[in-house]
């Protein structure tokens, strides 16, 4: 049955991606694995949340799976109308970007998200900066998601949707870098982007950080686990704020110790750190070809003489902050 999305006051955008917390890490770390069962259930009590607000439609991307399917479909009478949105399914990471951009046009209030750093990545490429994410985390290495209960983003999510509290009040913005290429954005990375010495992108994760020359956060937590962390061993940079960090590696360099990935630690030798301004570009130059790696997955290939360049936006995704939307709540 085809759907015509349109502009729905209230309603809100559901993206899960299925393969979130099913790749390479889970062989060489000890990460978690998310099922899809799990993934399920999450979105059963997300819909119990949004229907206590009284949100009651929700458009959701479909998957090859059925998860969102299966969990209105255990909800159809009482719980909020699914719709989903249709186009044509590649079962890549651009069908998030995708739903993404009709969600936003469709005019959801919010965007609930289901998945990892990259998941996230995914879906701002298509929502772009004035729709709000709720990111719930099921993939590895995450720090732009966090892990929280369904129930309770639910109906934080069905609160904002539902005008009973305002965007300043439930949200905070949050930083993005932007790479570019001859002064044009290319691509961008909601929390880190690594430059590594492998020539060739292979299998997407990035877990062996002694392959790393450079790496560019626009946060850097030491509670964090990934690649951020990394700069987490020299501070604290918040996720909020106008500052990011650039760190050069190489030897004879300060020596940190990080959780690169779940139960893995690993040292590197920092060289150069430098913090990050907005709207100052960095310049990328290779003396060999590198790959770049967005929120902690390869992407790109770059060679000597590539004029590539980052720059921290503070144009990031508004993201909707479950504890600070229910405390803000003040009911009538």
């Amino acid at each position: 049955m085809s759907h015509q999305l349109s502009n729905r006051p209230g309603a809100v955008g559901l993206i899960v991606n299925p393969a979130s917390g099913k790749d390479i890490r889970r062989l060489v770390t000890q990460g978690w694995v998310v099922t899809n069962h799990e993934k399920g259930a999450t979105v059963r009590r997300l819909l119990r949340g949004l229907e206590a607000a009284g949100v009651e439609q929700v458009y959701y991307m479909p998957d090859n799976t059925g998860i969102c399917a299966g969990a209105f479909s255990t909800l159809a009478e009482t719980g909020p109308q699914g719709i989903p949105v249709e186009f044509p399914m590649t079962n890549r990471q651009e069908d998030s970007t995708t739903a993404a951009a009709l969600m936003a046009a469709a005019g959801v209030s919010c965007i609930i998200t289901l998945g990892g750093d990259g998941t996230n990545r995914a879906v701002f490429k298509g929502s772009g900066p004035d729709t709000p994410l709720l990111p719930i985390s099921t993939g590895t290495n995450n720090v732009f998601p966090e892990f929280q209960e369904g129930t309770t983003a639910g109906y934080a999510a069905g609160l904002f949707a539902a005008g009973k509290i305002d965007l300043p009040a439930a949200c905070w913005r949050s930083k993005v870098l932007k790479i570019k290429r001859a002064g044009v954005m290319v691509d961008l990375a909601l929390v880190d982007l690594a430059v590594a010495s492998d020539n060739f992108i292979g299998a997407k994760a990035i877990w062996d950080v002694s392959h790393l020359l450079e790496l560019f956060l626009t946060r850097a937590q030491p509670w964090n686990i990934g690649l951020s962390a990394i700069g987490g061993a020299l501070g604290n940079i918040p996720a909020e704020g106008s500052r990011g960090l650039h760190l050069v590696f190489g030897p004879g360099g300060r020596v940190v110790q990080a959780p690169v990935g779940p139960g893995l630690f690993a040292e590197v030798s920092i060289a150069r750190k430098n913090e990050l301004e907005i709207g100052v570009e960095v310049p990328l130059q290779f003396e060999q070809t590198v790959t770049l790696g967005f929120d902690g997955e390869r992407d790109l290939v770059a060679r000597p003489g590539d004029p590539l360049s980052v720059e921290l936006s503070a144009a990031g995704p508004w993201v909707l902050d479950t504890r600070q939307a229910l405390t803000a709540y003040k009911p009538e």
